[in-house]
């Protein structure tokens, strides 16, 4: 009877098979390797694209941001064109690329002067619309009344002014002009060194709701209770009667002549109850 012995090419294979594994899994922990990669679609791989100012030498120019050519009209930036309600955000993006009204989109008339009005009629929407955007661009400097006495006004180099100096209301001064508004809120003042431009923040219509809402402003100081409607007087009357009274203005520091002496006197804290 004869024996064969065991086969050893079994053994020889997994062995093979297992460390062909190992260098596989090592390849894919991420370790470095000083060989480039292969490239099976190098032109997918190294597909050049181009970037907002970025330098080129294909154009004589050196740009890669191309002039549109001479006649180019502005269309759009939808496929459609509608006069429905729920479309006019994208059709009035898409009149704002051609910016044909000077008086819209720049607050001044051909002879280049601030118009006294604006141009559109507005809305209760657009008046709330304005308040919120006021609050949040132009309170801080010029407070929520207008009066430029905000957070950080009070504390300005320069005392920024109020909205209801009667400048701001008179149409013969440019600060009287709506036009003038909203030029300040996209430019900002003496270009940007006394106050910043908005028009990053501030859309075309955002900007005049927000000369809308400052006209209301000054409309509640110069209003009288007889131009509220009848049937809501009492609420206000009411809201007067519920405010805290306003505290007793500090008396401004007498000059003191800097030859004579000065003498302190106690002082006396007011009794609001008076004497008793």
């Amino acid at each position: 009877m004869t024996t064969t012995a065991p086969s050893r090419t079994t053994p020889l294979l997994a062995g093979a098979l297992a460390l062909a594994a190992a260098a596989l899994l090592g390849a894919c922990r991420g370790e470095r390797e000083d060989k480039p990669p292969r490239q099976f679609f190098p032109d997918m791989d190294d597909n050049p694209k181009w970037e907002p100012q970025g330098h080129s030498e294909f154009f004589a120019d050196g740009r890669q941001m191309r002039v549109p050519p001479a006649g180019t009209i502005a269309f759009g930036r939808t496929r459609f064109v509608s006069d429905e309600q729920w479309a006019q955000p994208w059709m009035q993006a898409r009149a704002d690329l051609l910016r044909e009204d000077a008086v819209y989109y720049t607050g001044k008339g051909a002879d280049g002067a601030f118009v006294a009005k604006a141009p559109i009629a507005f809305t209760q929407a657009d008046l709330e619309r304005g308040r919120e955007r006021f609050n949040i661009y132009c309170s801080a400097c010029h407070n929520y009344t207008g009066d430029g006495q905000g957070m950080v006004g009070r504390q300005w180099a320069v005392p920024v002014p109020s909205y209801h100096d009667p400048k701001y209301t008179n149409p013969a001064a440019d600060q009287g002009r709506d036009g003038y508004l909203f030029h300040v809120s996209r430019h900002g003042v003496e270009d940007g060194k006394r106050m910043p431009g908005y028009a990053h923040a501030l859309s075309i219509e955002d900007s005049w709701r927000i000369v809308a809402y400052i006209r209301a402003l000054q409309q509640s100081r110069a209003g009288e209770l007889s131009d509220v409607p009848e049937a809501q007087r009492p609420a206000i009357e009411r809201a007067w009667s519920e405010m805290p009274a306003a505290a007793p203005t500090a008396p401004a520091p007498q000059q003191t002549d800097p030859q004579q002496p000065t003498t302190t006197s106690p002082q006396t804290t007011p009794n609001p109850g008076g004497n008793k």
